[in-house]
C-alpha cells in the first residue's frame, strides 16, 4: 500500500505519514488516536507500529477507560506509576479526562497495555464510540 493510499484510507495527513516512516522515533511520540486510525486502516494493532520489538501483546478486555481497567487489575495509580515509570500525576489526568487518551502517545499506551495486560485500544473505548457516531451520521 502506498503512503497515498494510506492517507486516504486513514484520514491522517501524507506529510505525517512520511514523517512517521521516515522517523521511526516519532512513532513513539505518536497520538494512540492517530495510531488507531493508522492500525484501522491497515488490519494490524496499533503497537504494530511501534518500533520497539517485544511488545507480549494484550488481548481486549471487558473493562473500557484506564481507570476501569486498572481498578479490576487490584492496581493502584502509585503502584502502575511504579511499574511503568510514568508519573502517578500523569495516569491521574488521563484517567479523569484532564488529559485525553487519545493524545496518549504511543509509547505511554505501550508501557500502560503491557502493565494492564490489555490492548491498549481498551482505553479508547468511549473514543470509540463517539467516533463511530459521527462517521455514521
Amino acid at each position: 500500500m502506498s503512503l497515498e493510499q494510506l492517507a486516504e484510507l486513514s484520514g491522517v495527513d501524507h506529510d505525517r505519514l512520511v514523517m512517521f516512516e521516515n522517523n521511526p522515533e516519532t512513532i513513539r511520540n505518536m497520538h494512540l488516536d492517530t495510531a488507531r486510525q493508522i492500525a484501522k486502516a491497515l488490519h494490524c494493532n496499533v503497537l504494530e507500529l511501534h518500533p520497539d520489538e517485544g511488545w507480549r501483546g494484550g488481548i481486549h478486555c471487558a473493562e473500557s477507560g484506564l481507570r476501569d481497567i486498572r481498578r479490576t487489575r487490584g492496581y493502584t495509580q502509585n503502584e502502575l506509576s511504579e511499574m511503568t515509570g510514568i508519573p502517578q500525576p500523569n495516569i491521574s489526568w488521563f484517567e479523569t479526562g484532564y488529559r485525553s487518551t487519545s493524545g496518549m502517545r504511543l509509547d505511554t499506551a505501550r508501557r500502560l497495555s503491557e502493565a494492564l495486560r490489555c490492548d491498549p485500544t481498551d482505553f479508547l473505548k468511549e473514543a470509540y464510540s463517539r467516533y463511530e457516531n459521527k462517521c455514521c451520521i
